[in-house]
């Protein structure tokens, strides 16, 4: 009896460290995009494997609809502490890609793309 406690437990201990670290705060979450601080899309951030994904899944402009659907938040990874890096971010519209850093702090996510020395930053708001 002692033996199928022991083994239970440690089984429940091994199940809740995993989901712990699979629980990333990004994942699974829609984000409005703002560009000049008028609403421009909606974002849905993914993880597999500890790698976020976004997709594009709506827009409010006419000429945007094309682009519903497309991968535009690719390779980011948590670096703990509400830290994202690593990742790369796509204009739709212009159709370049950039490198990207992210910082979640509530219910707001701070994006900064980066092309050589230049950076543009842009704040998202969680649906």
């Amino acid at each position: 009896m002692k033996l199928f406690t022991k083994t239970m437990l440690t089984v429940a201990g091994i199940s809740m460290a995993t989901m712990a670290f699979a629980a990333d705060p990004l994942a699974n979450t829609s984000w409005q995009t703002f560009d000049e601080g008028k609403p421009k899309g909606v974002v849905k951030i993914t993880e597999s494997n500890g790698v976020l994904t976004g997709k594009l899944v709506s827009t409010v402009s006419e000429k945007g609809k094309k682009h519903v659907g497309m991968t535009i938040i690719s390779d980011l990874k948590a670096d703990g502490g509400g830290k994202y890096s690593g990742g790369n971010i796509t204009d739709p519209e212009k159709n370049k890609t950039y490198r990207m850093t992210a910082t979640l702090s509530g219910d707001t996510l701070n994006l900064k793309g980066y092309l050589g020395p230049f950076s543009r930053s842009q704040t998202w708001k969680k649906k």
